[in-house]
């Protein structure tokens, strides 16, 4: 069979799979492990990648106002999207929309979005790349210890993490100190938990012990990872 012809059914196949996609959204939305092979699917198609990245930027429009518009943030204590693995995302953006994560702004967002909107934003933001960032030598040579300890088993050592965890290499400095010690307090304060936006029994073991100066550390090398 021509290469061509393999080619023009490929893409038939590819585009027929992403058509199904919406009916989950009319239907109920899809499962989670439906759209991380959705993810799958496009991902492996350079076709279905680029429609997935431009009908994800449109869709991302209100999000642009904190997590800029290519998912680099414009506040220190706001996430950036950018370069994040795309099933962590869609993961996270089906946790605002179940208030699994209970976020005023997030959740509002993320409820309005379809199975479909919610794979696509995911595709665009970890296709864009990180910016780079300086910190303080000091604290990056400290933090580097701490990261290789206690961090990068999980989050790897050049900390892109994987498709079940975050990217943390580029992320913004303020925002990882605050979701630590988030999960600090989780670790020490029962009643916290109940009130936190996040929990991972993983994370508040691992951060349980740690001081203010330490999380600062780790947060500082974290940033300034390529």
């Amino acid at each position: 069979m021509p290469s061509s012809y393999r080619q023009t059914l490929f893409h038939i196949l590819i585009t027929g799979l992403m058509l199904l996609f919406p009916m989950f959204a009319q239907a109920g939305d899809a499962d989670i492990e439906s759209m991380m092979a959705a993810i799958e699917i496009r991902l492996g198609n350079e076709y279905a990648k680029q429609r997935a990245i431009e009908d994800g930027e449109d869709r991302a429009l209100l999000c642009k106002y904190c997590h800029g518009s290519d998912g680099n943030s414009l506040k220190p204590d706001i996430p950036n999207l950018a370069g994040q693995n795309a099933k962590y995302l869609v993961e996270q953006i089906n946790k605002f929309a179940t208030k699994e994560r209970d976020d005023f702004v997030m959740s509002e967002l993320a409820e309005g979005f379809s199975t479909e909107d919610k794979i696509n934003v995911a595709i665009f933001y970890s296709s864009q790349s990180v910016r780079e960032q300086t910190t303080d030598k000091d604290k990056v040579e400290k933090g580097k210890i701490l990261y290789h300890s206690a961090c990068s088993s999980c989050h790897g050592i050049k900390g892109y993490g994987n498709q079940d965890m975050a990217r943390l290499a580029g992320q913004q400095m303020v925002y990882t100190m605050n979701v630590m010690k988030t999960f600090r307090d989780n670790a020490n304060n029962p009643d916290a938990r109940k009130e936190s936006g996040r929990k991972s029994a993983v994370m508040e073991a691992a951060s349980k012990d740690l001081t203010d100066e330490q999380i600062e550390t780790v947060a500082a090398y974290m940033a300034q990872m390529q």
